[in-house]
């Protein structure tokens, strides 16, 4: 017997194909089988569930027939027409269009032409004296009214409106797979699995909320019918991806026909609402098990630090550290600062692991208050690393460190570099492993198997969304549920951190430090460049130095209007700065040049820094007041506040200039006034989150922190913040789901946590 003899055989008779009920592997659902299961598998369909999930990206209205005679030239419509010729040809030339299929349909109204482009295939499937659907968008070709590569379907003769299917789902798709077969595929699965979609959500929530039931809210958004609302529009004129429309809820709100028409918008919230409902719960359950777990119970410093003494400390006590660093620090903690070190000491006294997101702007002072941290720990006898996306911003947190404890006698830190010799990183391994390391700082290279601590109590991870959930979990593995502390000078709006990082708590840095200056922040275009120049040169004359920002390191052939640091630093210092020092830093250079490089800048060396966004985190030059961004469009708003953040970081007045040319996108053009209007982090961050959305702005999509089907907490922040209240009050009545009523519930968790793998507890 062949193998596909097989296949079929096994999809007649498959065996106990309704035993997983929703876990049904797809290829046992009727019309799929082996074959188009690996099709389905592509669009991550492995299961019937993820089936129901599968929902349309678009919807096509063929509910209204137009007679041909009429139509709106320029307008996606539908009509129902019988064949009347058919002609296929191959076109002269060998351009992009390979084969044209010509037919001529007619109803009684008149005649229309219908062209399909590449489809030799249709030549055997459109005959003459078939009834077609027709649906797509009518233009003249010369004086004739023509139809392009329309949707197309054969029906039955009979009356023509009764024939149209009403709102048709448009899904999204992969080579092999054709909306016809998606289509009836999910109908058949409709059918035979509706009655093992089982409700979990309380009664009380859906007649508050108006929410259908599952099973219902899944046929309506596979299945509409004409007046249930759904928003249907031109295909072509929609965007790509999972879920629904994006603008469904604009759709909704301009519905003024009753609530008839509000039965698909009330069918996608409820859905939208169950994920985030499940999400939330999921979050409260993985705290729970994190506070139980047995965790580093850092002792309390003695003396209070925050108590103001003058009594003379025992420097030989490792316990007297935390006070005595306060005490020495050069500069004034901020009210905000000081809060947020009472709240993380008062977390790490406990015997849970802390799990902590410590925000606040660029320049805020985050690094004194990780310090801090990281400090008592090392006070009761444990170990503290801290990780940094760069060597550049490592070596700065290293030399940071050790100027603000050299009060501290004992205390010592160690730095791990992934390009250091094997000596000096063999050197290093012995101190972190020996304990003689209190304080560890390092790149990737922390979470390398063959470095070992001796007793890690506490992970900072600064500049948190530069890493992944894995590779924080692999330093955190490194102790025994030390706790952690991640750092992030990207504010995140309230709506995405319930997402984002539901799962901590959370301490704000919100103002800044005294006697900073805003950084004036300037847009002009290319057309300017030389004035900008020479206003540089003044600064630079004064004793000031800058920083020029390009998005690439070479030339490129394929983007040559693109600003690179080597056609840049060339321009600079022939043309514009001949008399200057000017040198150029990227991410090829290797370690020791970057750390000379930088060595050179604090010593005054260097006029003018030609660099990538290598220099967009952590470098930290007071006399760097000026900083130049070239092809400023190519950048996002919160990139953007991130490099602004490297200059004014002493008293002097500082300045940011924007270059782009002169014609740039819309969206652009937004982000260069928002830039020139505010330097608050926390105002970027919302609007950056309004125009590219929690995707692009956090990396959530590659970092498995979301895994939402339908919701997207942008668009739907307002039932994130139901879901979450819902969550809540449940939690508290029932935080394990004993309830005979909350069974189905707990079900249907389980199978969502192991989806959601990021929230797997370690």
């Amino acid at each position: 017997m062949t193998e596909t003899a097989k296949d079929r055989l096994q999809q007649k008779n498959p065996p106990d194909a309704r035993a997983g009920g929703l876990e049904t592997p797809i290829q046992f659902c009727p019309g799929v089988g082996p074959q188009r299961a690996r099709l389905f598998e592509k669009l991550n369909v492995q299961t019937v569930r993820d089936l129901f999930w599968h929902l349309p990206r678009a919807y096509e209205d063929y509910h209204h027939i137009s007679p041909i005679r009429g139509l709106d030239v320029g307008k996606t419509v539908t009509v129902i027409g019988v064949v009347t010729a058919v002609e296929g040809r191959l076109p002269r030339g060998r351009g992009k269009v390979r084969h044209i299929l010509n037919a001529q349909v007619k109803d009684a109204t008149g005649y229309l032409s219908v062209v399909w482009f590449n489809q030799p295939y249709l030549q055997k499937q459109i005959k003459v004296g078939q009834r077609l659907l027709l649906h797509g968008k009518v233009d003249y070709f010369g004086p004739i009214l023509q139809m392009s590569s329309p949707r197309h379907q054969e029906i039955s003769a009979g009356d023509d409106q009764s024939d149209s299917p009403g709102v048709v789902p448009i899904y999204p798709l992969c080579e092999g797979l054709t909306q016809a077969v998606v289509c009836k595929v999910i109908r058949k699965a409709l059918e035979r699995f509706s009655g093992d979609c089982r409700e979990f959500l309380p009664e009380a929530l859906l007649k508050t909320n108006g929410f259908p039931a599952r099973t219902e809210a899944f046929r309506i958004l596979h299945n509409p019918q004409p007046g249930e609302g759904a928003p249907t529009q031109e295909a072509a004129s929609l965007p790509e991806g999972a879920g629904s429309l994006e603008d469904a809820e604009a759709s909704s709100a301009g519905l003024q026909c009753g609530d008839a028409r509000l039965i698909w918008e009330k069918a996608r919230k409820r859905l939208v609402f169950e994920e985030f409902f499940l999400h939330q719960l999921i979050l409260r359950q993985y705290n729970g098990i994190r506070k139980q777990t047995p965790g580093v119970a850092h002792p309390k410093p003695d003396p209070d630090p925050w108590t103001p003494s003058k009594e003379t400390l025992d420097l030989s006590n490792p316990r007297t550290w935390p006070a005595q660093f306060v005490r020495s620090l050069p500069f004034q903690l901020t009210q905000d600062q000081i809060q947020v070190c009472r709240e993380i000491e008062l977390d790490m006294q406990r015997p849970a692991p802390m799990s902590r997101l410590l925000q606040g702007d660029v320049g805020s002072g985050k690094t004194v208050v990780s310090l801090y941290a990281m400090i008592v720990a090392v006070s009761g006898g444990a170990q503290a690393a801290l990780m940094a996306p760069t060597e550049i911003l490592a070596q700065q947190h290293a030399n940071t460190i050790r100027k603000l404890t050299q009060s501290l006698p004992g205390l010592n830190a160690a730095v791990l570099r992934g390009g250091a010799k094997a000596k000096e990183r063999r050197l290093n391994q012995d101190l972190i492993r020996t304990g003689a390391a209190q304080i560890v700082i390092g790149t990737h290279a922390l979470f390398q198997g063959q470095v070992e601590f001796k007793n890690l109590g506490l992970v900072v991870v600064d500049e948190q969304h530069k890493f992944g959930v894995n590779q924080r979990q692999q330093l955190i593995e490194k102790g025994i549920h030390p706790d952690l502390l991640a750092a992030t000078a990207t504010p995140i709006p309230r709506t995405l951190s319930l997402t984002l990082f539901g799962d901590m708590e959370c301490s704000v840095i919100k103002s800044l430090p005294p006697g900073r200056p805003p950084v004036i922040t300037r847009w002009t275009t290319w057309g300017k460049e030389k004035k900008v120049w020479e206003f540089v040169d003044g600064l630079i004359a004064q004793g000031q130095q800058v920083y020029v920002v390009c998005p690439i390191i070479e030339p490129s052939e394929t983007a040559p209007h693109l600003p690179s640091t080597e056609a840049a630093f060339e321009r600079l210092s022939q043309t514009f700065f001949p008399h200057r020092r000017v040198a150029v830093l990227h991410g090829r250079h290797s370690a020791e040049m970057k750390e000379d490089f930088m060595m050179r800048m604090q010593a005054g060396q260097i006029d003018v820094v030609v660099a990538t966004t290598v220099i967009e985190v952590g470098v930290d030059l007071p006399n760097a007041t000026v900083m130049v961004v070239l092809g400023a469009e190519r950048f996002g708003l919160a990139q953007l506040h991130q490099l602004r953040g490297r200059i004014g970081r002493g008293t002097q007045k500082s300045y940011c200039v924007l270059i782009t040319h002169p014609n740039i996108a819309p969206y652009a053009v937004k982000r260069m006034r928002v830039m020139e209007k505010t330097n608050d982090g926390f105002l970027i961050a919302d609007e950056d989150l309004r125009l590219r959305g929690a995707g692009e702005q956090f990396g959530t999509r590659q970092s498995g922190h979301i895994n939402f089907r339908l919701a997207d907490p942008l668009r739907d922040g307002q039932l994130l913040r139901e879901a979450n209240q819902a969550a809540s009050q449940l939690y508290r009545a029932d935080p394990r789901l004993k309830n005979p009523e909350h069974q189905t519930m707990k079900q249907e968790l389980k199978l969502t946590f192991h989806r959601m793998e990021a929230f797997r507890p370690s």
